[in-house]
């Protein structure tokens, strides 16, 4: 089987003996590869060293030779003539001299004309041929160079450079560099420049012998081979195996890698990763550099890193076959357990098990299944007793849940009121029945209503809810107090139940015309009363005052103490029992009655289900995967504005001045505030229409697009005309500067609010804006008619 226990531990054993390979491989390949690069770095800059060395010495000899001559040269000065034998002599005896000229400053021998260069040149059969370089070719050597080197006095190593052409002839132009050095007159005043000229060919020839000779020995049939170049610290290439590339701009990116005398890099050239091996030639600050190609380089490493882990493969498949093999038979026998048990698992406790021949785990394993097959036999029968019981007990529960959930109201708004009562509850038990209790009705335009929490939890607390919940209802047919009701049925409680049982309770009665509520607390949390400011302020929520009456049901004799308070029109009533604060998550960090206020505040518009919902919703995302472990039940009751107040406050606005919300639920308050200043100014009907459709429309651009939190207007008469002022706390947008918009444009490709802005025009008689202090003051012009 694909998932059998010999199956999985072969699995895992392999996977521990693939680990190690995949660890011993890797070290194996990064160990050889670190070998190979190092191999390659002595090698390459061993022939890097030669080379250097190699042209070092040429570089010395020219040098040498040059320097030597020196003094003969400023001893014969004065006769012209001599200066060619002196040329001859030096380029003969040095081969690394290809040509040797002198040039003197002009005019120097009057006898031989304004100039005068002598010269001693190597041609191709290794002749040497003295000549006087004619006026036709001085261009070519009197210009600032000859001039700034004079003044400087000092010896110096030219860039590399091609033979002139003029100069070559029929030969091939060859790769130079000159080494220059001044000639003094007897005063010791430098008046000549003595040119040694020295031809990089061979030096090329000779690397490209050494490079050749390790690509034979060590990159024989590979792609790519290692080649070498030499760069002037201009970076163009002097020496190259390309000859179209030398005396050209090396890549930019390779040449910045080259920055210390010696040294390796890793880059592409030419499209291919290579290692870069370089040292720099100290006196002309060339760079020689060995290009190696890196798969060049770890060719063999890769061959040998794929034979030994062809080997090892090998050998893991080998292990693998030996290990399922023995894994296999060893577990064997659990098989054959493993069907026994499924026959157990059917009903079977009296199959045969397999025989142990070893007494080992597998024989401890027989004897565990025996006896659990007696065990088994004897659970099963008292089991199926229990269950039986059990179900008929979950049924019962059941019952009694649907009965206490029927018991409570379930009228979720008191419409009969005159005016209405907003009022929603609801009541969540920890189990299939709780020890909470809600109630409320209506009489005589007073509504009775109470919220309890019976000590304990279960079936005892439901039985004492159902008690206290008909003690409630008998009691407010005859009583008038929330004092007496709660006294009444503490005394019931005592004396006809002594169980040990007590509730918390608080019982309200709210006369619904007038607003007056009169109240008593038995040792309950504290309702919230969210008062209702006015409408540029939120509502706050204070915890009500109560007495410190204790529950009903501990002691027999207690005078209760009822109190009585005020509500406003819009004001809520918010009561719950402490399962709601005393909600905890699964780190034991209780709701807490903080939040409960803050969530009361947050909600400040609410209907009373919509705030009841919401709390609902807090206390499920902080309990999270926490079990309730407390009955909750929580109640709100708003009381609504009064019609005559509301009527009242609509007189207030409409007046010369008007402050609204940033909310399209204000602009109702325009039209009476409007059409009060069109009275005061006296404007006519159709007039006013047009003035309502500007006003509305600026505030709307307000709301929608000004970002504002609140707006104010004022009308005022100047003259003959009529003046309504709009100010905002929103962004600055200026109307008046506005362009308007081209009406011949498609509506869905023009700027938001264009419309808007030739409303604003249309309607009007003229506008002003200004920006002062952060708000946007726009004025709306409107002439009398009247």
């Amino acid at each position: 089987m694909a998932n059998s226990l010999s199956t999985r531990l072969t699995y895992r054993i392999m996977a521990v003996v693939l680990a190690m390979v995949a660890i011993i491989a890797g070290l194996v390949y990064f160990t050889v590869r670190k070998y190979m690069l190092n191999e390659a770095s002595e090698r390459y800059l061993s022939i890097l060293l030669e080379n250097q060395q190699e042209l070092r010495r040429r570089l010395s000899d020219v040098y040498v030779a040059a320097r030597n001559n020196v003094h003969d040269i400023e001893r014969d000065i004065d006769d012209p003539d001599k200066m060619f034998e002196h040329l001859e002599r030096l380029v003969k005896i040095n081969p690394n001299i290809v040509c040797s000229s002198l040039m003197f400053e002009r005019n120097y021998y009057p006898s031989k004309g304004r100039v005068f260069i002598p010269c001693a040149r190597r041609d191709e059969q290794g002749n040497v041929r003295k000549s006087e370089i004619d006026s036709t070719y001085h261009s070519f050597f009197y210009d600032e160079w000859f001039d700034e080197q004079l003044k400087k006095d000092e010896t110096n190593w030219s860039k590399a450079y091609f033979e002139n052409k003029l100069f070559a002839g029929d030969q091939e132009q060859r790769l130079l560099t000159t080494f220059t050095i001044p000639i003094h007159d007897h005063q010791g005043r430098p008046v000549a420049i003595l040119c040694s000229d020295m031809s990089l060919e061979d030096l090329r020839e000779h690397m490209m012998e050494d490079i050749k000779d390790v690509n034979d020995r060590h990159e024989a049939g590979q792609k790519h081979h290692s080649y070498f170049f030499v760069i002037d610290q201009e970076g163009n290439y002097i020496l190259h195996p390309d000859k179209a590339r030398m005396m050209t701009l090396i890549d930019e990116k390779v040449g910045r890698m080259m920055l210390a005398n010696r040294g390796t890099c890793v880059t592409e050239v030419d499209g291919v990763k290579s290692r870069l091996y370089y040292r720099t030639v100290k006196h002309v600050g060339w760079v020689m550099v060995i290009v190696a190609p890196e798969d060049v380089i770890l060719s063999k490493a890769q061959v040998l890193n794929i034979t030994i882990l062809t080997l090892m493969l090998a050998g893991l498949i080998a292990i693998y076959l030996f290990c399922r093999r023995q894994i296999k038979k060893t577990t064997l026998p659990l098989q054959r357990f493993a069907r026994s048990a499924e026959e157990v698992a059917l009903g079977n406790f009296s199959s045969t098990l397999p025989e142990a021949n070893d007494y080992d785990e597998v024989q401890q394993l027989h004897d565990a299944f025996a006896n659990m097959q007696t065990s088994l036999a004897t659970y099963v029968d008292e089991l199926q007793k229990t269950t039986t019981q059990n179900a008929s007990l979950e049924r019962e529960m059941k019952i009694a849940h649907d009965i206490q959930m029927a018991m409570l109201p379930q009228t979720l708004n008191v419409q009969r009121s005159a005016p209405p009562v907003d009022l929603f509850a609801s009541l969540t038990p920890a189990r299939n029945v709780g020890g909470d209790l809600y109630d409320y009705f209506l009489r005589d335009n007073r509504l009775f209503f109470c919220v309890g929490d019976v000590s304990g939890k279960g079936m005892p607390a439901a039985l004492m809810m159902a008690m206290i919940r008909a003690f409630f209802r008998g009691e407010t047919r005859r009583a008038e107090r929330a004092a007496d009701i709660m006294e009444t049925i503490n005394r019931t409680l005592s004396e006809e139940y002594t169980s040990g049982y007590f509730v918390t309770m608080f019982v309200g009665i709210l006369d619904v015309t007038t607003g007056h509520l009169d109240y008593c607390n038995a040792g309950h949390e504290a309702p919230l009363l969210r008062e209702k400011k006015g409408d540029d302020e939120k509502a706050s929520s204070t915890f009500l005052p109560v007495k410190p009456n204790i529950p009903v049901g501990a002691l027999t004799q207690w005078d209760y103490e009822g109190q009585q308070t005020q509500l406003q029109p819009g004001d809520m009533l918010f009561l719950y029992t402490d399962g709601l604060n005393e909600a905890k998550n699964i780190k034991g960090e209780q709701l807490g009655r903080k939040r409960v206020k803050e969530v009361a505040d947050q909600y400040y518009d609410d209907s009373a289900q919509q705030l009841v919902e919401h709390m609902e919703e807090v206390v499920k995302q902080h309990a999270g995967d926490a079990k309730q472990s407390d009955d909750i039940t929580l109640m709100a009751i708003k009381w609504p504005l009064n019609p005559n107040d509301l009527q009242t406050q609509q007189d207030k606005t409409a007046k010369d001045q008007l402050i609204i919300r940033s909310s399209m639920v204000d602009m109702a308050l325009l039209e009476p505030f409007i059409a009060n200043a069109v009275e005061q100014g006296g404007i006519i009907d159709k007039e006013a229409k047009r003035l309502r459709l500007a006003v509305e429309e600026a505030v709307a651009n307000v709301i929608f697009h000004g970002k504002a939190t609140k707006i104010s207007l004022q009308a005022t008469v100047e003259d003959d005309m009529l003046l309504l002022t709009i100010d905002d706390d929103g962004i600055p947008f200026d109307p008046t500067q506005t362009s308007v918009t081209d009406l011949s444009v498609p509506a869905d490709q023009r700027p938001p609010g264009g419309m808007g802005i030739i409303l604003l025009h249309q309607m009007t008689d003229g506008l002003a804006y200004q920006r002062v202090n952060g708000h946007n003051i726009l004025t709306i012009k409107k002439k009398r008619t009247l």
